[in-house]
């Protein structure tokens, strides 16, 4: 059973910011006329223009109609799976649920879990019912999708560790527990515990993007300038890590998770007694390749070790990048690389990973990203 799984790209004057749209499929079967059967998932759906290009890049690779003439009924999507709420990843699904049958949803929604939060609101002014509505304002564009996923009669799952995906794919993190202590950090949530969070500081110097980076700090193929004290928002942390194998190859796919996130997942694999060195040869650089969201650590756990200098690997890893951007930080495609897996970013275009006997599509092969021996200094 083949699969591909495509980076969805917009041009620079339809979406400017970066952002993350994806689309899977794997090979599960024929029918009783000699038809492939794919199995047909959607990650993420980018800004409005990433919608509307998944919508067009669906309907032309997928579903065999670039004139967009079928009915909404014969173009079946399995599953649809939000990592986390941020704009840049949820837009665009909108548009998904308008042109196609999505059969499920995974979706992780704050206000499900008003009671065991409750507790820790330090505001007497709020009720339970008032916590429900500031978290759906708060988190407008998910709630939108439950919305619609209501109207359309479509069950939403919870997103939580251990659930099993169309058999083929795996959710490490987050767990319930983790998921309800991020709520709690959450700068979204009017909580007692965040009050010491943004006297930190922790808020700020995590969700602050950057615009301008200075390429002035030294690496060799030996010197690695990643640290591993670093931290990104609680928003982020909640972001779904899936694991899929397919005929025994891997992929990782990350959203915007950080270090907490990725240890959780990577945990969970060893209890399982799996691997995520050996087993994955694909993977998601998270947060579009931000230096917040990884460590040298992490990246030994997930990656495999530092090779020697040249050397790569069977394993490939793609950042979604807005044309012209400067993500991902070349500090992260290093570190990639050091490991031995090569590194690609969309920069605006759609790129596919596959695997095994595909359609093929004759695109321009891909270039890779090369080792920087100058990176982002960190006190851009």
């Amino acid at each position: 059973m083949a699969y591909e799984i495509d980076f969805i790209g917009v041009t620079k004057d339809k979406a400017s910011k970066d952002a993350d749209a994806i689309c899977l499929r794997w090979k599960s079967g024929i029918d009783h006329y000699g038809n492939q059967l794919y199995k047909v998932g959607v990650i993420d759906g980018g800004f409005e223009a990433h919608g509307d290009a998944l919508v067009e890049h669906l309907n032309k690779y997928y579903f065999n109609d670039k004139e967009a003439k079928k009915s909404k009924a014969d173009k079946i999507i399995d599953f649809m799976m939000v990592t986390h709420p941020d704009q840049d990843h949820t837009i665009g699904l909108k548009k998904v649920l308008e042109n196609f049958s999505v059969q499920k949803i995974y979706m992780n929604l704050p206000w499900l879990y008003v009671d065991e939060l409750f507790d820790k609101v330090d505001d007497g002014r709020i009720t339970k019912e008032s916590l429900k509505n500031r978290l759906r304002e708060k988190y407008k564009t998910i709630a939108d999708i439950e919305d619609i996923a209501v109207e359309q009669g479509l069950t939403i799952y919870p997103a939580f560790q251990g659930t099993h995906v169309e058999e083929k794919m795996l959710i490490l993190s987050p767990s319930k527990e983790f998921y309800l202590s991020l709520l709690v950090e959450s700068e979204k949530t009017p909580l007692k515990e965040n009050a010491a969070l943004r006297q930190d500081g922790i808020f700020a110097k995590t969700i602050n993007c950057l615009k301008e980076y200075v390429l002035d700090l030294f690496e060799s193929w030996d010197i690695e300038t990643l640290r591993e004290n670093v931290e990104t928002s609680a928003d982020n942390e909640t972001s779904v890590v899936v694991r899929g194998i397919i005929d025994g190859d891997g992929f990782l796919l990350t959203g915007d998770a950080g270090i907490r996130a990725l240890t959780e997942a990577m945990d969970y694999m060893k209890i399982r007694g799996e691997d995520c060195e050996s087993e994955i040869s694909f993977y998601q650089i998270p947060h579009h390749g931000g230096r917040n969201n990884v460590s040298p650590s992490i990246l030994d756990r997930m990656l495999g070790e530092k090779v020697e200098d040249g050397e790569t690997c069977d394993k490939s890893a793609y950042a979604s990048v807005a044309k012209d951007s400067d993500h991902p930080l070349k500090m992260v495609t290093n570190a990639y690389i050091r490991r031995g897996v090569r590194t690609y970013k969309t920069e605006g275009n759609t790129i596919r990973h596959y695997n095994g006997d595909m359609p093929e599509r004759n695109w321009t092969k891909l270039k890779k990203i090369e080792f920087s021996d100058y990176v982002e200094d960190w006190e851009d």
